[in-house]
């Protein structure tokens, strides 16, 4: 081994077998360095394929653009080092580079959140493809989650581009989150002739037969208040459809008029009694005699 390490100094140059050693103690670091990054770059594009399924062509771009920044990012990394541990200097390189990094950061910095925020949405899953959400009062479906955008539909049929960050940094319903379970309710008003037992037969068993409802949860008839022309009752079923919401409503309110009108239950309406004083019309009378 000696012998070998004598010839190598000669052969550059009579370089002393200390600085021999040395070069290829950093030569070996560096190369571990290396060895390292790219394990760990296989490893990071690993998790990525089997953590990310691509549903469409944007899920797709977003997952080929995060492989893409983490390439670049391991191996600037790992080279970085690695021309540290041989003994090249990069303190100069270092200051540069942060400083254009803040400045890049600053002119960058809303479109570094939505990126990171999409990769924080796809990371923890807990907004998917085809969840129902509910943003700033609107109820849209989810279509597809790309890396800055994620695009959604109305119930109008139109599609609406939403910044990833605003799903991070603001509050967002999930319908679908953890199951499709949600809560539709009604209210009818009787009038107070009526007979409230049967009134409650009635809208009991309209919910409880109801088309559509979800069997996970027992629906619930309240008596809510007494308006000024009705006894007014609430109702509450559940069903596993939160896209549809409106049209069972509609369909829940078909069936509870059907079924009052079977049963003769009056369903009030606004009304106004106007009771005449008799003494007033008579003086009335009296003086248009």
């Amino acid at each position: 081994m000696n012998n070998l390490l004598e010839w190598l100094a000669k052969f550059f140059d009579h370089i002393p077998v200390q600085g021999i050693e040395a070069l290829l103690i950093q030569g070996i670091k560096a190369a571990i360095v290396l060895l390292t990054a790219s394990v760990t770059l296989r490893i990071l594009l690993k998790g990525i394929d089997c953590h990310f399924t691509p549903v469409n062509k944007s899920d797709e771009a977003a997952i080929r653009f995060y492989k893409r920044i983490s390439r670049y990012f391991i191996w600037s990394c790992g080279i970085l080092i690695a021309l540290h541990v041989v003994g090249i200097e990069l303190s100069s390189l270092f200051t540069t580079s942060g400083l254009v990094a803040v400045a890049l950061g600053f002119a960058l910095k809303s479109i570094a959140e939505n990126y990171f925020a999409g990769l924080i949405i796809k990371t923890d899953e807990t907004i998917k493809h085809g969840d129902v959400l509910e943003v700033d009062g609107l109820m849209v479906k989810v279509k597809s989650i790309g890396v800055r955008s994620t695009i959604v539909r109305t119930k109008d049929a139109s599609d609406i581009l939403i910044p990833n960050s605003m799903f991070t940094q603001n509050k967002v319903g999930n319908y679908t989150l953890r199951d499709s379970l949600c809560r539709v309710w009604t209210t009818v008003g009787v009038s107070y002739s009526s007979d409230l037992k049967q009134v409650r037969n009635v809208l009991e068993k309209v919910c409880a037969s109801f088309e559509g409802r979800s069997i996970q949860q027992t629906p619930v008839v309240l008596l809510d208040g007494f308006g000024d022309s009705s006894v007014n009752y609430r109702m509450f079923i559940w069903t596993e459809d939160p896209w549809n919401t409106i049209l069972i409503k509609s369909r829940l309110n078909e069936a509870i008029w059907w079924a009052l009108k079977e049963a003769d239950i009056e369903i009030a309406f606004p009304q106004m009694d106007v009771h005449f004083d008799k003494s007033a019309a008579s003086r009335l009378s009296d003086n248009q005699g």
